[in-house]
């Protein structure tokens, strides 16, 4: 019985350590950080959407209209 413990156990332990491992990967998959519209790649969208800097933060696909200088 305590064999069989044992092994879930470790199967626990290993199934958390591979998803923090993971996680801890995949940190820097926000690729699109801005700061300012002119930090967004041009590329990103198709012709009717321009890309915009949101919050500072990421950078989003939005309806080409005008928009006054911040």
């Amino acid at each position: 019985m305590r064999s069989m413990d044992k092994t879930i156990k470790f199967t626990y332990v290993m199934i958390i350590f591979v998803y923090l491992f993971l996680i801890a990967t995949n940190v820097e998959a926000y690729k699109n950080r801005c700061f300012r519209d002119s930090d967004c790649p041009k590329e990103m969208c198709n012709h009717p959407k321009i890309p915009k800097c949101v919050n500072n933060a990421y950078c989003k696909c939005v309806v080409a209209m005008y928009f006054p200088p911040k």
